[in-house]
């Protein structure tokens, strides 16, 4: 079975084995999400009991429900291959990796068992950010591994309807998809959706020989505590992996990292229990680096914008007697999922298509800008171009004070603005500056420039800072919805749309 831990506080636990999670860190604690369920789960999460409709999902190959009075649809999603269900007499159903049967009533336990092999693959992936293209390529191609490890930044920025369309993709995998949190999966250090989608940000499996620990990074740290755990989760384990979001080495910037503090940790950690291989994203790029025995490795290529390189996932090989893993890389050689052209809306339902080129022949902006993040660095320097969004709406009916915009990027992120950041007035331009539809950054255009279309803001001062964000905020959307200036600048826009507020 596998084993849980609470994961800082985030995810509920069944009420009688939340107390084993925090003193003795069994080994058999249930992997309970939602409170309101009759059944309890072992080696996986109970996402939902709806009527009379049990969903679980696998994160272990062998997994245990108690039913507790239950009776109706149970499904089984994240399914190990070849994996049967046991404790009932009726028909299943598979389709790719989600087993489901009717349960008639006074069954008491059922049970999935998964074989296992000696020599196997699996997959390692992170990144992806909504880029679900990108994603279900990685899924079909890896169909051949056992299962697939996902380094985290599943959504580009945690809202529901983002899990839901990565959640789609993965179900639609043959294998399991075993995944951890990115901080773009936390919205505000707050993993509810993740947990009701994905269960448990922090839990453990092993197979064939393999212990696999998750461990939650998604706040760019990692605990005295968590590491206990995992000494607890790798007691007499032969081969032993870490899955965590963020990395302990970064070998571009240096400071795209866990904290430093963290990063020792996890660092002495591997070294003094020969952990095999610690997994992480983060990082948009290829990375290997072998220390003291452990593969630290980034995998941040699942479809975000890279750092460097391509995008990619990596296939690792398990062999016996073999204590270590043999890796290939697998380039994604698709374009970058950006239509080639903008979408614009009006708000009496007027649509138009806007090609690069013709926004490039419209009266542009040009203004040196740069941006803040919620964690108070300032990134994305450079001279922006483009036409302001403003004239740009007059090709479909322009904008009147009381609407609201909302803009899309190709990869489901969303942000809305009131009219006044949209055509600013001279108290607003001071704060934020024009509000352009950037098509080039630094003289490079797109497509080889690869976040644009891209908002932007550009003030005189050339920052647009969360103070800025915050003063120019209408209430319930930027700000208000998240504190950073950088998430105003949608990158990749693939619809521009007026909502009416009439």
């Amino acid at each position: 079975m596998g084993s849980a831990k609470p994961d800082k506080g985030r995810v509920s636990l069944a009420g009688a084995t939340a107390a084993i999670a925090v003193a003795a860190i069994s080994l058999t604690i249930y992997f309970q999400v939602i409170d309101n369920s009759s059944a309890s789960a072992s080696g996986a999460a109970i996402l939902s009991e709806i009527g009379d409709h049990l969903t679980v999902r696998c994160l272990s190959p062998d997994v245990t429900v108690r039913l507790n009075g239950f009776h109706g649809i149970v499904e089984f999603t994240n399914c190990f291959r070849d994996a049967q269900v046991q404790g009932f007499d009726g028909p299943t159903e598979r389709k790719n990796a989600t087993i489901s049967g009717h349960v008639a009533e006074g069954t008491q336990e059922l049970t999935i068992i998964a074989p296992q092999k000696t020599s196997f693959k699996f997959a390692v992936v992170g990144d992806s950010q909504g880029k679900n293209d990108f994603l279900a390529t990685i899924v079909s191609s890896a169909d051949d591994c056992e299962f697939i490890l996902h380094c985290g930044d599943i959504t580009p920025s945690s809202r529901r309807s983002e899990f839901a369309a990565a959640s789609e993709v993965l179900n639609a995998s043959n294998i399991p998809v075993m995944t951890t949190p990115g901080n773009h999966d936390a919205r505000e250090g707050d993993l509810t959706e993740y947990t009701e989608w994905f269960g448990p940000a922090a839990y453990s499996f092993e197979y064939s020989g393999v212990t696999f620990a998750f461990v939650d990074s998604s706040d760019l740290a990692i605990s005295p505590h968590e590491i206990e755990w995992l000494r607890t989760v790798f007691k007499d384990a032969d081969r032993k992996v870490i899955v965590t979001h963020a990395p302990s080495y970064d070998p571009y910037s240096g400071n795209h990292t866990l904290d430093s503090s963290s990063c020792d940790r996890l660092q002495d950690f591997a070294h003094e229990e020969g952990v095999t291989a610690v997994f992480s994203g983060h990082v948009h790029s290829y990375y290997l680096l072998t220390v003291g025995g452990t593969d630290f490795m980034i995998t941040g290529g699942g479809g975000a914008t890279l750092t460097s390189g391509v995008h990619h996932f990596v296939e690792a090989s398990v062999s016996p007697g073999d204590p270590g893993f043999k890796y290939v890389k697998f380039d994604i050689t698709s374009e970058v999922s950006q239509q080639p052209h903008v979408t614009l809306k009006g708000r009496t339902g007027q649509t138009t298509n806007v090609t690069f080129d013709e926004l490039a022949a419209m009266q542009l902006v040009t203004g040196q800008s740069s941006y803040e993040n919620l964690y108070g660095n300032v990134n994305g320097y450079g001279i922006y171009t483009g036409p302001r969004i403003c004239a740009l709406l007059d090709l479909v009916g322009g904008m009147a004070d009381g609407d609201n915009l909302r803009i899309s990027s190709s990869d489901g992120y969303v942000q809305e603005y009131g009219y006044v950041n949209v055509c600013p007035d001279s108290v607003w331009l001071e704060s934020q500056g024009d509000m352009v539809l950037a098509i080039s950054l630094d003289g490079q255009a797109i497509p080889a420039w690869a976040e644009g279309p891209r908002v932007a803001f550009v003030p005189s001062d050339g920052l647009y800072s969360n103070l800025d964000c915050q003063n120019t905020s209408y209430p319930g959307q930027g700000w208000w919805e998240y504190p950073s200036g950088g998430a105003r600048w949608v990158k990749n826009v693939a619809i521009i749309e007026v909502v009416s507020g009439a």
